[in-house]
This record gives C-alpha cells, structure tokens and sequence, in this order.
C-alpha cells in the first residue's frame, strides 16, 4: 500500500491495526510505502505504472520472533520461507502481513499436501498465523471431507433456515434472494456462501468506482490487413 506524505506521520503498525478492524486478514496489504506525492498520469489518475515497489521488509509488522517448537510447525516454517522468499519465519507470524496472498496461499496447500498434511486453501485465511495453521493442520488419514445432503426438496416453494446446512440466514434474508431468482424459491436448489477467493473478486469489484480489475479492454490499430493476421493466428495459439 502506497500512502502520501499527509499520512507521514502515521506508522505501519497503526495502518495496519486500523485496516485490522475494516478488513479480513487476506485483504490488509502486505507491506506500506510512504511517498511524497503519488504519481499522476496526464489524466490525473495515480499512475501505478511508476510506483515504486517495496523494498525488502519495508513497512512490514513482524511478531518478536519465536521459533517453531513442533515438527508440524517446523515443516510449516519450511514450507512458508521458501514460498514468500523468506530466511526464517516465526510461529506468531502472519501468511498474509508476510507478503502472502491467494496465490500463493494454493502454493502453500500444494506443499502441506506433498507432507502428507489434510489442508485447504481456507484454512489459510481463517488460521492465518503458522501456530494457528499448525494447530488446524490435521495428518491426512484418508478420510474425505463429509458434505452434508441437500435439504432443499424439488419443488419447494418456501425454503426455512433449516435448510440450508452451509449458512447461517433468516428467513427474510432468504426471501430476498428467493425475490430476484427468476421461478423463485422453487428455482433454487441450494445457497452456500462465497469463498475466501471469491470473497476477494467481489471485494475488489465493489472497490473500483469505474470499470472493474478483472476485465481489462484492449483497442488495437493497424493499418495493413496482414496485421490482423497475426493477431488471429496468435489467439488461436
């Protein structure tokens, strides 16, 4: 997060404990840094082009260092220093005040797997300390994750909290979802909530004021017909 000299006097510790209490921990930035104006394009929209990226450790808040005391935290630790790049990593540090992110939180769950850990990419973002993702970390003993049946019967034409194994909603919250699905509550075969991953698409979506991250527009001139061509033959690549 880059912040302008208005804000000099604010730390990144306090930043960070402010953005704490708006933000889930997945979304509060890595790292701060301060400038002394943010760089404009022609358009007077901040040019993020000519931001300068952080530098090592600058603006990040890292817990007093303790070491892992377990082997599950010790594979951990391993795990999560060659991930974001790190030389050591103690059991009260944050995945996501670390520099990590949705990314790399799936690199994360790929190597737990390799170590024969039960892991899922939201246990991330729900124990996002490494003692708190130790803790959670269970030895894979071959069970499958057990999903609870479909309580929604074909045809209902009013759906009750019951129903609805996955969530917690009233029944005039799920009166209003029922209200803008075409056929209504006999359309809906069942609600469960978003993601953590989804959870950040919307976030940022409904943080843009104009266009949306996800969707980038391209104009393209040319003025010979070989041109196009190309550009043809390298979609279809």
């Amino acid at each position: 997060m880059w912040f302008a000299a208005a804000a000099a006097a604010l730390d990144a510790g306090t930043l960070r404990a402010h953005l704490k209490q708006r933000l889930p921990d997945y979304m509060v930035p890595a790292s701060f840094v301060t400038l002394e104006s943010l760089p404009l394009t022609a358009n007077g929209k901040v040019d993020r082009r000519a931001l300068p990226a952080p530098e090592r450790d600058e603006g990040i808040v890292r817990e007093a260092y303790v070491a892992p005391r377990t082997p599950t935290e010790e594979v951990l630790a391993s795990i999560w220093c060659e991930v974001l790049k790190l030389d050591r990593v103690g059991v009260h540090d944050n995945f996501f005040e670390l520099g990590g992110h949705s990314m790399l939180a799936m690199r994360v769950v790929e190597l737990m797997h390799r170590e024969g850990m039960r892991a899922e990419a939201r246990m991330l973002f729900t124990s996002p300390t490494l003692a708190d993702l130790a803790a959670a970390a269970i030895e894979d003993d071959g069970s499958l994750l057990e999903v609870p049946p479909n309580r929604i019967p074909p045809g209902c034409e009013v759906i009750s909290p019951e129903m609805l194994p996955l969530v917690s909603l009233s029944s005039a919250e799920i009166a209003s979802i029922a209200g803008v699905v075409p056929g209504g509550a006999s359309n809906i075969q069942d609600i469960y909530p978003l993601a953590p991953l989804q959870e950040g698409i919307l976030f940022h979506h409904l943080l843009q004021r104009e266009g949306d991250p996800y969707l980038l527009d391209l104009m393209v001139s040319l003025t010979v017909a070989r041109g196009w061509r190309g550009i043809f033959k390298h979609c279809r690549r």
